[in-house]
């Protein structure tokens, strides 16, 4: 019996590990008294966390926010440069082949420095992202220990690698109110 049960832990990390799944840590105490307990399994569902949580719609809505900003001031620019650029070929013309160029040149550079300052913009929106989804997973990882504990759970797996499993053992909701109690608000 106690090799069969180290063989479904076993393959649950093995399973988890493959997937690519998210694995939350447990804390060592409950993970120590594993070896010795049943296996008591945790169904959570962290899209649906992130999705509905109140930290994980602040984030979302900060990143929405943020994301348009950037694209108003890089649409911007970008207007501005095309509008540049329309009136050189408006005006190409009345200027000598050399001025033309080299009008065309600076413009280039322009917008290259554009590129440029669009893909560090977008960093730093992902940055920000990961900043906030780590400010979740920490609060994540507190919300469900103490559930774990409270419930005496020694297995825990994110609901995506999950085919079926008991309703009961579903603990997305119990750890949606404990996050939106513990972390209701993402600053990034």
């Amino acid at each position: 019996m106690r090799s069969m049960r180290t063989w479904i832990i076993a393959l649950a990390v093995a399973i988890t590990a493959t997937a690519g799944g998210i694995a939350l840590p447990i804390h060592s105490a409950v993970a120590q008294t594993a070896q010795s307990a049943p296996v008591v399994v945790g169904i959570i569902d962290l899209q649906t966390i992130l999705k509905k949580s109140k930290a994980g719609q602040s984030l979302e809505q900060a990143l929405l926010a943020k994301s348009k900003t950037i694209n108003a001031e890089i649409g911007k620019t970008e207007q501005g440069l095309r509008a540049k650029r329309q009136k050189l070929e408006q005006s190409r013309s009345s200027l000598a082949p050399a001025d033309f160029q080299a009008q065309l040149s600076t413009l280039q550079k322009e917008f290259d420095a554009l590129r440029k300052n669009a893909s560090t913009k977008r960093k730093e929106l992902e940055a920000a992202r990961n900043k906030g989804l780590q400010q979740i997973s920490n609060s994540l990882d507190v919300v469900v220990g103490d559930i774990a504990k409270k419930r005496g759970l020694t297995l825990i797996i994110n609901k995506s690698l999950v085919v079926m499993a008991a309703q009961e053992w579903d603990i997305t909701a119990e750890v949606q109110k404990g996050l939106d109690a513990k972390l209701p608000k993402v600053s990034i």
